[in-house]
């Protein structure tokens, strides 16, 4: 079935079909850990790369906002009493400063991943298209990982394994991105962010474990990027205080 997302997961589908044949043809495949599942974790590690200058971008953009933290409190003391008149404020210094508080470059780095994911979807619907000559030689294709013996099926452990670690490193993203500084602008934007990996928890247990795997993992690697990241900058502005002095 066509759809909007069809071109891109046939470029999808195309390089994970490159990357399996690749490895098949290259390396001994591990018993834990399938060809079709590590071609997964390399395609979650290309889909981060085409996002870290974005990344990077709001990684910045958040820093910022953290230095411009004492102004921003001095504006809750002054305008506390009237949430309208204080988020008018906060938007003017943030637009002096060159900081964009809703911009659309926050958003973007999520948007091309759930993209990304429902290209993957449906890849997974169809994954031999891509990855077999037919379909008796795709189904004798390895597609285990760990406890998962198929990753086109939904995780044996129901609400305990894959489901259960998306939805903990998207809260930990939502709880350590940089978009919280928003969020904690906007209590309705900080619910919505919230419930959204509850949300999918409940959606992704019948998912194909295939599909939670890449997600995971690109969550971690993001977790990773952004931890890094804010050690870096800590590390400029502890040498900028002192050198200051």
């Amino acid at each position: 079935m066509q759809n909007i997302f069809s071109p891109l997961s046939d470029i999808f589908g195309w390089m994970m079909g490159q990357i399996y044949h690749f490895l098949a043809n290259s390396f001994a495949e591990p018993a834990r850990m399938s060809y079709f599942a590590i071609t997964i974790l390399v395609m979650a590690v290309i889909s981060k790369l085409i996002t870290i200058p974005l990344m990077a971008q709001t990684t910045k953009s958040s820093a910022k906002m953290q230095a411009l933290g004492p102004k921003t409190e001095e504006l809750k003391r002054k305008y506390g009493y009237d949430e309208r008149i204080l988020q008018q404020k906060t938007q003017e210094l943030y637009k002096e400063e060159g900081v964009s508080m809703m911009g659309c470059s926050s958003c973007l780095p999520m948007l091309i991943q759930l993209t990304l994911i429902i290209a993957l979807f449906n890849v997974l619907r169809e994954p031999a298209k891509y990855m077999a000559s037919s379909l008796d030689n795709f189904s004798a294709i390895s597609k285990n990982f760990f406890w998962i013996s198929d990753l086109l099926k939904s995780d044996p452990l129901t609400w305990f394994g894959l489901p259960l670690l998306n939805a903990i490193s998207q809260l930990g993203i939502q709880l350590f991105g940089p978009m919280r500084q928003q969020q904690q602008m906007n209590k309705n934007m900080n619910i919505t962010f919230m419930l959204m990996p509850v949300m999918f928890y409940f959606l992704s247990v019948n998912w194909a474990a295939g599909l939670l795997l890449y997600w995971v993992f690109g969550n971690l690697l993001e977790l990773l990027y952004r931890g890094i990241a804010a050690l870096i900058n800590r590390s400029k502005l502890h040498s900028a205080t002192e050198g200051g002095k």
